[in-house]
């Protein structure tokens, strides 16, 4: 039977994480664990989180960037087989769960990473479909190279850290959550290096919310103006991939470089060293544009019309 450990990392979410919790309590599948660290938080939030049967919270002495070190803590000291993730401020469907353990059951032995649909609230309410959704994918399963390929197609990384399960001995063959050289992006790094183990399934079946209007979010960060951490990862694994892999990846690491550049410019002038390893070939005209946001007069960067 499939054990699967509900882990969710807690930094003055006090606001949030009773709404997770309630989440996690209404599943129709019943977690084995569910471990809340707490990251050093200064509010309400690990009182709540003792308040829960069956909860059991950790404590970490000094917040980290991310909740990377809180979930690496959490899943060393899981003893289920599987981890589904959950961010304080985020919730899943009743069904969450049973969805994830339903794919993993019947998916191949060498799948090590799930992730479903889910919906984004932003500011005012609004709604919106995750996108891979958006983009038209069915229920798949993704050998490395077809995730990256995906991954491209969507734009965006096709699965989000609250909406998915990972076998827990691959996280930690993977080398877990980048604690100690990512503040920002380290999600997405880890998921690229956990893909490269085996298989991922994907579906479009929405199954939990991804709450973007969200007290204290990291996304809401300013960027470090440095090369993004997935890019070394990158550059740490393309020289053993075939040529057609290796092209994939490196079109992955212009896009996620040029994308951290035009958010790192909209508060300071990007600097050179943070697009250092940019491929001009693969994306010319972004190249272009690099070098103007690099230039003494291109400090700030604004979206056509932006005041």
């Amino acid at each position: 039977m499939t054990s699967v450990c509900v882990v969710i990392p807690l930094h003055n979410k006090g606001r949030h994480i009773a709404r997770a919790l309630d989440s996690v309590q209404r599943q129709t599948v019943t977690p084995a664990e569910v471990i809340v660290v707490d990251d050093a938080s200064t509010d309400d939030g690990p009182q709540i989180a003792r308040s829960y049967p069956g909860v059991q919270v950790l404590e970490r002495q000094a917040p980290g960037p991310g909740g990377y070190a809180a979930r690496n803590l959490a899943i060393r000291s899981a003893k289920s087989d599987y981890i589904a993730f959950l961010d304080a401020d985020d919730a899943w469907e009743d069904g969450h769960l049973a969805a994830l353990t339903g794919m993993i059951s019947s998916a191949p032995a060498d799948t090590v990473l799930f992730g479903t649909g889910y919906d984004e609230i932003h500011p005012g309410d609004l709604v919106s479909a995750d996108v891979y959704r958006r983009s038209g994918g069915g229920d798949r399963l993704l050998p490395f190279a077809g995730f990256v390929r995906v991954w491209l197609d969507c734009g965006e990384c096709p699965v989000w850290t609250s909406a998915i399960a990972a076998k827990r001995s691959a996280l930690i063959e993977a080398g877990l959550f980048p604690a100690e050289r990512c503040r920002r992006g380290g999600d997405k790094d880890l998921w690229l290096r956990l893909a490269r183990l085996g298989t991922t399934r994907v579906t479009p079946a929405r199954s939990a919310i991804y709450f973007k209007n969200s007290q204290n979010m990291v996304t809401s960060l300013s960027h470090d103006n440095v090369c993004h951490c997935m890019v070394h990862t990158i550059l740490a694994m393309v020289d053993s991939e075939p040529r057609s892999t290796r092209t994939l990846l490196m079109r992955l690491a212009n896009r996620e470089t040029f994308q951290y550049a035009l958010r790192t410019a909209k508060t300071q002038r990007v600097r050179h060293a943070s697009w250092k390893h940019f491929r001009p070939w693969y994306n010319p005209l972004q190249f272009a544009l690099l070098l103007g946001l690099s230039s003494p007069s291109g400090t700030r960067w604004r979206r056509p019309g932006s005041a």
